[in-house]
């Protein structure tokens, strides 16, 4: 049966569509999260591995710049960070700007989000509150095991302590930043919910993230290398987020190719037809 078909006695009145309600989208939070969550963070840590990320197309556009880009940024991380006078009066607001981007500023920002479309009815907020929150969680998660992994120091501790190399395995927590990929976890789920409609939505979401990651550094926590794996991380959580759990229901369109099918309303047309509507 095509989705939202209407099934009648009449012959008149068959295969004419029924009317979809955006509104009646369901509630992502009621749909299983933690086995959905655990499914992705799953996909998001076996990714480099799979044969599909290094395909033909993949591997010469995004997978090899990124390496040079990434490797040329920690060759050059000493002298970028004296580029800026980094007074103490600069660090200090500089760190006060970076709060911004705190994981629990975050994770506030998304849950006031949801709870307030929750209360108002605003299917589309609503979703951009649970990904979001989404998004940033599994942004945080991998950010906390790849610094434990590469326990490099942060600039202020590593000019203490006079430490040689790049400072990796030096027992600090720098790489990457937490605070740039949690802002543009956040900023790309708000970029692509809002950016057909309103096109100034990724400047201000991307603007806003990137004056944190840059915060993070004039407050000498985070190399540009550390940002920039940092941000990077961010938003391909939050693209991967919104891709596999955007609803397009809350766009007012209706998919063909739904993985699950949720029944929304079951009823009798005036000629005592049976009528379904979809919903996923």
């Amino acid at each position: 049966m095509p989705v939202g078909a209407q099934v009648s006695d009449d012959p008149a009145t068959q295969q004419q569509p029924a009317q979809i309600d955006p509104s009646n989208s369901p509630d992502p939070i009621k749909q299983g999260f933690l086995k959905t969550f655990l499914k992705d963070e799953g996909r998001i840590w076996t990714s480099p591995f799979r044969r599909s990320s290094y395909s033909s197309r993949a591997f010469p556009k995004y997978v090899l710049p990124f390496t040079i880009v990434t490797g040329a940024l920690i060759a050059t991380d000493h002298r970028t960070a004296n580029v800026l006078p980094n007074t103490t009066e600069q660090s200090k607001w500089s760190l006060r700007v970076s709060q911004i981007g705190a994981s629990y500023s975050l994770a506030g920002m998304a849950a006031t989000l949801y709870l307030v479309s929750k209360a108002t009815g605003n299917k589309k907020a609503r979703e951009v509150g649970f990904l979001g929150a989404e998004a940033i969680a599994h942004s945080q998660i991998v950010a906390l095991v790849l610094k434990a992994a590469a326990q490099r120091e942060r600039p202020l501790d590593f000019q203490t302590n006079h430490s040689g190399g790049t400072g990796f395995g030096n027992g600090g927590d720098a790489f990457p930043s937490g605070h740039a990929s949690g802002s543009f976890a956040l900023a790309t789920v708000f970029a692509y919910e809002y950016g057909r409609e309103h096109r100034w939505v990724p400047y201000a979401s991307y603007g806003l993230a990137s004056v944190v990651a840059a915060s993070r550094i004039s407050g000498q926590k985070h190399w540009v290398s550390d940002i920039f794996v940092g941000s990077t991380i961010g938003f391909l959580i939050g693209r991967y987020v919104y891709k596999v759990h955007h609803d397009p229901g809350v766009d007012g369109i209706v998919s063909k190719h739904a993985e699950r099918l949720i029944p929304q309303r079951f009823g009798m047309t005036a000629h005592h037809g049976a009528m379904v509507g979809w919903n996923w």
